[in-house]
């Protein structure tokens, strides 16, 4: 499994996270072509290298002129400012635009993001409302938005959704949230470190005081790491590294690590040294006796889409001997929030039960291997030296109907090109 850590050594901020995923080799064009559909122009990104307390990390260079980002945005970063991200006073006293949930939910439903792209940043601005919301006494669906609703901010979010698919992030893990001391001027006034909103998103998480003077965990931080992080540093085989740096200049370095690689599970491995691995996540499940058994399909396609590793149709019978079905899936914990909402939106369902389960899995991988046909992608799982493959089923398919040839036919030829290979 594919492991991002999140390394907040010196905070976290929307623009942090982008930069330390650019910086650990994120493709910058293929990022950049999905987030222009969902702010097609007006706004810049041109990142730079900079040295924060030694450390050499990606600046996101992240501009949209004309909103309060845009303040904070053309310090220098290596300018000094009360905060991780930089700017966040001054942009709260300029004022522009303040978007409610719907405006922002809008704005991501008409991008071209992918359905679980789509559903990760509505999770993080949904759970960003519900503690607005909770800080102030109203309803999420009333709140305003003001920096955190600005097209930076939601470019942010938007970034950080597009880089766990680009990079192939299974799961992303973070650090306790470093707290730093003193008052923060927000858009209602001056409040304590960290602000109320902060504050509600962090509940239950770990944190660290840290003995700086200034707001190192930004709202749109803690709402993109409480909604798709879970704590805890992970053991990985480390392949990826990149460092993103914020504006401001504090006794430690003000940057986020990213750590990406494969995760090592030595405590989880099952008896015996079977060369297993324990694998943390969750089953989904709801009951449904009104729905058209047409619309599973499409129902199906978009769990998985939503981030389901798995999803699948239990035939059950309820009450007074009604025939239903229960519809499962399997999913990552960060994962867990955007497949319930595809439940819950593509079902007649109105409302689904979680648990946290553990499996055993084996080391797998994904390889190319050349057949008569060209390549074709092979699932590889391996256990005390022994090892299964099978050819990727779509690729097979795909043959098949490309070639208008058997199932069976393209399955035998292309199995024996995998044995071949396996035995070079």
């Amino acid at each position: 499994m594919r492991v991002c850590y999140v390394d907040m050594i010196g905070g976290a901020a929307g623009d942090m996270l982008l930069a330390a995923f650019l910086d650990a080799g994120l493709d910058r064009d293929a990022l950049e072509r999905a987030l222009r559909t969902v702010v097609a122009d007006g706004w810049t990104l041109e990142p730079q290298r900079v040295v924060k307390r030694g450390i050499a990390a990606t600046f996101a260079g992240l501009v949209v002129p004309g909103e309060d980002g845009d303040i904070a945005h053309h310090h220098h970063p290596h300018d000094d400012a009360a905060s991780a991200h930089g700017g966040v006073h001054e942009a709260h006293e300029h004022g522009g635009p303040a978007r409610t949930l719907a405006d922002v939910l809008a704005i991501v439903e008409r991008s071209g993001l992918t359905a679980r792209q789509r559903e990760r940043a509505s999770a993080i601005y949904r759970r960003l409302a519900e503690a607005e919301a909770t800080t102030h006494a109203s309803a999420p669906e009333t709140v305003r938005f003001h920096e955190i609703g600005q097209l930076d901010a939601i470019l942010d979010v938007a970034a950080t959704c597009v880089a766990l698919d680009l990079l192939e992030v299974d799961e992303l893990r973070c650090s306790p949230f470093p707290i730093g001391h003193g008052s923060v001027r927000i858009e209602h006034g001056l409040y304590p470190n960290p602000p109320p909103a902060t504050a509600q998103l962090l509940l239950g998480w770990p944190t660290r005081a840290v003995e700086v003077a200034g707001e190192l965990v930004t709202p749109t931080a803690a709402a993109i790491l409480t909604t798709l992080a879970t704590p805890g540093r992970p053991d990985l085989v480390l392949e990826r590294i990149g460092y993103g740096a914020g504006r401001s200049d504090f006794a430690v370095p003000n940057v986020t690590r990213v750590m990406i690689g494969t995760a090592v599970d030595t405590a989880g491995a099952l008896p015996g040294g079977t060369g297993t691995e324990r694998d943390e996540v969750v089953v989904i499940e709801t009951n449904i006796d009104d729905m058209s058994p047409q619309h599973y399909e499409l129902a199906l396609e978009r769990v998985f889409a939503a981030g389901a590793r798995d999803a699948w149709l239990t035939p059950i019978v309820m009450k007074k001997g009604r025939p239903a079905i229960t519809l499962s899936a399997i999913a990552a914990p960060a994962d867990e929030a955007a497949v319930a909402r595809a439940m819950l939106t593509e079902t007649t369902a109105i409302g689904v039960r979680v648990r946290d389960e553990r499996r055993h899995v084996l080391p797998r991988a994904v390889t190319t291997v050349s057949t008569p046909y060209g390549p074709v992608r092979v699932k590889r799982a391996g256990v005390n030296g022994s090892a299964r493959a099978r050819a990727e089923y779509d690729d097979v398919l795909r043959i098949a109907r490309e070639r208008e040839l058997p199932l069976p036919e393209v399955t035998r030829t292309i199995d024996a090109a995998i044995a071949a290979e396996d035995s070079r």
